[in-house]
């Protein structure tokens, strides 16, 4: 069912769009200069023109700029041709189900819509990432000779996007604008889109290096010891005497019947006595697994397995990484209460040559269910060293799967040191905005590369094309370029249609 946001949202769009519908019918906005495509708005204005032709002045650097950049477009144009004809394959050979993934709002790179994209955050990241690729098109037009006739807004009810208008006419007119200008005019907005990224990226992991990671208890478990004595969002700080910040700090702290915890929130610390009850806490069973077999539930603490106390999730994964598939292994559980007996013949694990239980587990202690902050620190500290491979640009294009940048609880997690000591609520304002501005402004860059025109890579890869091909055929040339281009663009269109419908057409049939 539609939810009301939904249906909200629709009734708002829709009378928008009656009102635009209206405006346009007594022509009201042609009188300012303003043009509709159905509810798409178009506002042009000549402001902005002057600080164009100042920015444009000095010609060498913007060219230069340009012809070293053009090789990172045609990079992303191969990249991301070579991931759709994956992605291609995948559909047709294994297609995914319906999921958050191939929901058609989360396709569209809009604010508060996508599901990954906060929407203030995303608002400030992409009206910088369409200033910078339009406002660059328009700079590069002008270095070029060509005329920029206005510049503007596209608007959707909320800006979707920006244009610097140039005179058509002056930028295909082969006399006036040879292929080399129009390359470098196209390929000007996905060059300052990886500018800015670079920038934005540089500082921001520049700046995770005044975080230090929290061991942070997220919630606590009413049927646990610790209900009652110790309120969720507390910074633990240590156990039996043993700082903890890592998880191999708490492995280490808490090989004990008790547990002496030291907590702190909102700046009060205290200290409690707790019974050890720490562990994987099982929270989800997969269906046709031993565990679920055996009659495992969710809630149970696995305390031990094969004899080996299991106080953590990375104890637990280190005993289970000696095992094989078709090994008997003897679990104890702690529920209820009591200490409860298993025996369990493995699987294979689905990834590994280990066996495998079937459970979902999440770190626990004494019934305080514990997040490691570290783990989403180092994985944000480690992406810069993977970059050197094409697996490194995926996790750049999918951080937001993973992060979606600081939260209002940001402070429990994460503990400003150095400078940014007494300044943390600036610091990650400062890092969601670099976070946000350095991805959007990636990921539209990337996807501007891709060679399917009107997007820029389309036009470059068209420029380039014709220029070699005419050489060898003439005017035939063009017209074989202009034909490769429409093959082009139907494989790259087609196939991001085909991305969301074919698992969500798989979903209405089962």
């Amino acid at each position: 069912m539609i939810s009301l946001n939904w249906m909200i949202g629709i009734g708002i769009f829709l009378v928008y769009w009656l009102v635009v519908t209206i405006l346009k019918s007594k022509k009201k906005l042609e009188k300012y200069n303003i043009t509709s495509y159905g509810p798409i708005l178009l506002i042009r204005t000549e402001k902005g023109l002057n600080l164009l032709e100042r920015i444009a002045k000095n010609k060498s650097f913007w060219r230069r700029l340009a012809d070293s950049g053009v090789p990172a477009v045609f990079a992303g144009m191969t990249f991301m041709f070579i991931l759709i004809i994956i992605t291609d394959f995948v559909l047709f050979t294994n297609p995914p189900p319906p999921s958050e993934l191939t929901n058609p709002k989360n396709v569209l790179l809009i604010p508060g819509i996508n599901d990954w994209i906060p929407l203030e955050w995303g608002i400030i990241g992409l009206l910088v990432t369409l200033v910078v690729h339009e406002f660059s098109h328009g700079i590069l037009c002008r270095v070029e000779g060509v005329r920029v006739k206005s510049m503007g807004v596209i608007l959707a009810l909320v800006p979707i996007g920006g244009f610097a208008e140039p005179d058509e006419g002056e930028l295909m007119n082969k006399e006036k604008t040879n292929r080399v200008q129009k390359i470098r005019i196209f390929s000007a907005g996905v060059i300052s889109n990886f500018i800015v990224a670079f920038f934005a990226f540089a500082l921001f992991f520049y700046l995770l290096g005044f975080l230090t990671p929290t061991v942070t208890v997220l919630g606590v478990y009413q049927d646990s010891p610790a209900f009652g004595v110790i309120e969720e969002m507390s910074i633990v700080k240590e156990i039996n005497g043993i700082k903890v910040v890592y998880p191999e700090d708490v492995d280490r702290a808490i090989k004990s019947d008790w547990l002496r915890i030291t907590v702190e929130k909102d700046g009060v610390a205290k200290t409690v006595e707790l019974q050890n009850f720490a562990g994987p806490r099982i929270v989800g069973l997969i269906k046709g697994y031993p565990a679920m077999d055996a009659g495992l539930k969710e809630g149970m603490i696995i305390y031990s397995v094969n004899g080996v106390r299991t106080y953590s999730i990375s104890s637990f994964i280190n005993v289970m990484k000696e095992t094989r598939p078709g090994d008997i292994v003897d679990v104890v559980v702690f529920y209820n209460d009591e200490f409860q007996n298993f025996k369990l013949r493995l699987d294979k694990h689905p990834s590994a040559n280990s066996g495998f239980m079937g459970v979902s587990v999440e770190d626990q202690i004494s019934g305080m269910r514990i997040a490691y902050s570290s783990l989403i620190l180092d994985w944000l500290r480690s992406i810069p060293s993977q970059l050197s491979s094409p697996r490194g640009w995926l996790t750049i294009i999918s951080m937001p799967l993973n992060f979606r940048g600081f939260g209002d609880e940001s402070s429990a997690f994460f503990t400003p040191e150095g400078f940014w000591k007494d300044k943390g609520e600036s610091l990650f304002y400062l890092l969601n905005i670099l976070y946000w501005v350095g991805w959007i402004d990636f990921y539209v860059g990337l996807f501007n590369c891709l060679p399917a025109i009107p997007l820029d890579g389309g036009r470059v890869l068209h420029e380039t094309l014709s220029s070699i091909l005419t050489r060898r055929f003439g005017e035939k040339g063009e017209e074989m370029s202009m034909a490769a281009g429409r093959v082009l663009a139907f494989i790259v269109f087609s196939s991001l249609l085909l991305s969301i419908l074919i698992p969500n057409l798989q979903g209405l049939g089962s």
